[in-house]
């Protein structure tokens, strides 16, 4: 009889959005590639956290997983806290928002780097009047560091920070982009000459409020995204973006999954990605 085959969870937010969102679908489909040529199959499991009257510790026992990635790892705190206390043999991966003092395996890319290269990107191109369409950071360490470094580039710049300039929305998805960057144009004169978003979604948001108004991208206002998702090369004008290697960093979650199951690998395991600037024409 042949054995059977080990099984990987894969723990997120119970959101449709999670499948509309490039940024999840190319890390799960690295997820995806790496396991289809191994003995190993793939479980969902989509926590609805502030529902669910369940712990932590029930959900996780009742799938019966041999390892544990996190692909929203902020959301879910007490599952990542309860998988390395109460399954101390259970391999457990996180993606992104990386801290040094994190306490289990992390596959990240240098989030640090990557926000530093998109401020000087714009600041070397002359662009004095510099915003800022940010995600929601109290779920997101990225978002925070991201907001961080933006403050201090344009204080090493002598660029004065305008809060006019600067949106927070509650989402990371496209439609909050489109109306923080309507806000921003309906109460905002004159406009910044070029808007950091958080991510590619929030930036696409951005350019299409922008050309509703009649707007041009990038000779009024240029936009800058981050992730490097596909859709950013097809839309008008195509998008200059902070690449992330996602699909990459998916599979890295499995490898290292695997590798310490199967005794090659002692946890924690940190692995570090690097960034790249994707010129395109909307800055």
């Amino acid at each position: 009889m042949s054995e059977k085959p080990k099984t990987l969870g894969l723990v997120t937010a119970f959101t449709p959005e999670i499948f509309k969102s490039e940024y999840f679908t190319r890390i799960i489909s690295g997820i995806i590639d790496a396991l289809s040529d191994i003995r190993y199959d793939l479980r969902f499991i989509m926590v609805k956290e502030d529902e669910d009257p369940r712990k932590p510790k029930d959900i996780l026992s009742e799938h019966h997983v041999d390892g544990l990635m996190f692909l929203t790892w902020r959301i879910h705190p007490k599952f990542v806290e309860e998988a390395l206390t109460g399954f101390s043999d259970l391999p457990v991966v996180l993606i992104n928002d990386y801290v040094p003092e994190v306490k289990t395996s992390i596959v990240y890319c240098n989030n640090r780097i990557g926000a530093r290269k998109a401020m000087y990107h714009l600041i070397s191109r002359g662009f004095k009047r510099i915003g800022m369409i940010q995600g929601p950071d109290d779920v997101s360490l990225d978002a925070a560091e991201r907001y961080q470094i933006y403050r201090e580039m344009l204080e090493e710049a002598h660029i004065k920070f305008n809060p006019d300039y600067f949106r927070k929305c509650d989402y990371f998805f496209e439609e909050d982009g489109y109306l923080k960057m309507l806000d921003m144009i309906q109460n905002v004169k004159p406009l910044p000459q070029a808007i950091l978003c958080f991510n590619d979604d929030l930036a696409i948001g951005a350019i299409r409020a922008l050309k509703e108004e009649k707007i041009r991208v990038p000779g009024q206002v240029a936009i800058m995204g981050y992730d490097g998702i596909e859709r950013g090369k097809y839309v008008d004008p195509p998008l200059t973006s902070v690449r992330q290697p996602l699909e990459a960093m998916g599979r890295e979650m499995v490898r290292i999954c695997v590798n310490v199951l199967e005794g090659l690998q002692k946890p924690p395991i940190k692995k570090e990605f690097q960034p790249e600037i994707m010129i395109r024409r909307s800055v």
